[in-house]
């Protein structure tokens, strides 16, 4: 097994708890994790996911009381929201990179600085348009932990967020992630190439009549038809098409006239034979020539001062 590597210093317990967990419950660490992760969704969704958990928690119920898995969970999840309100950090995706997923199908965490770089040129002409426009809808097709779609909350906290990503860990860290800081938005597990979904969650603060009372949550379980997704898709499929489609204009190709000219290779073979011949011919032209005498009974020609009159 590859060895855990973190960057933040409020991981490390947290490893330490989750090797206590996977040891107490008898399971993989992979596993424990998961279960982790079902865990805190279940206990921010005000009873919306009872299900889910109960047949979860069966697995972590071994021991005496108070040093089983399921103790051991809530006590992680405390610690878990302490860190984070001292700092801003992706302590959940360091614990899910450094410990778990070790960067299988190259599923790594974007950093914080990354993160915050690419939201500020993703986002220059909502910041511009502040104040003079409805709230924006931002969607990341892969969205990982969520770690863009929180910097991109920063710049635009009235904004409504739309995450998805074929990891369902990854779905529920970005579910937790965005509902632990007040964030608005929708996270969808699917194949964001092929549109296939296989649930959604809705996070924002909610309440939920329950028969033990009023409960208050920020995750919940949606339909995937009621996220925005569809009609993320739905649009970017028919502008791929438009693009496509498009005609071409005809535009004549400007002409440009060549700076280098290649000569052919027998033209370059005949080019000193033909200068010789030129040099020969000047040579002769301008070679003197010897006058002419006329015969004293040569009647057939003027003499030369007739000729002049012509």
């Amino acid at each position: 097994m590859a060895k855990e590597h973190f960057f933040h210093s409020a991981t490390q317990p947290l490893f330490k708890k989750l090797e206590q967990l996977a040891q107490r419950s008898g399971v993989s660490r992979g596993q424990a994790f998961e279960d982790w992760l079902i865990a805190m969704t279940a206990a921010l969704a005000a009873e919306t996911m009872e299900d889910e958990y109960m047949s979860m928690i069966e697995r972590h119920k071994k021991g005496k009381k108070g040093q089983r898995g399921a103790d051991l969970m809530a006590e992680m999840f405390g610690s878990l929201i302490e860190a984070m309100s001292r700092e801003e950090s992706d302590i959940l995706g360091d614990l899910f990179q450094g410990a778990v997923s070790y960067g299988e199908n190259s599923l790594y965490v974007t950093p914080a600085s990354v993160a915050a770089l690419m939201s500020q040129l993703a986002m220059e002409s909502i910041d511009d348009n502040e104040g003079d426009r409805d709230p924006p809808l931002i969607s990341d097709p892969c969205c990982g932990t969520g770690m863009l779609l929180l910097e991109a909350a920063k710049r635009s906290p009235d904004s409504e967020l739309c995450g998805q990503d074929i990891d369902p860990r990854c779905v529920k860290i970005t579910s937790i992630n965005l509902g632990l800081r007040g964030c608005y938005g929708w996270v969808v597990c699917g194949n964001t190439l092929s549109c296939e979904t296989q649930f959604a969650y809705r996070v924002g603060s909610f309440f939920n009549e329950t028969p033990n009372g009023l409960r208050r949550g920020v995750i919940r379980d949606v339909a995937p038809e009621e996220t925005p997704v569809p009609v993320i898709a739905r649009r970017m499929r028919n502008e791929t098409t438009d693009l496509f489609n498009a005609e071409k204009e005809d535009v004549e190709p400007e002409i440009k006239l060549p700076t280098i000219i290649e000569v052919p290779q027998w033209l370059a073979r005949l080019e000193p034979k033909l200068a010789a011949l030129e040099r020969d011919e000047t040579a002769v032209e301008q070679e003197p020539s010897e006058p002419i005498q006329q015969r004293a009974d040569d009647t057939s020609r003027p003499p030369q001062q007739q000729r002049e009159l012509f």
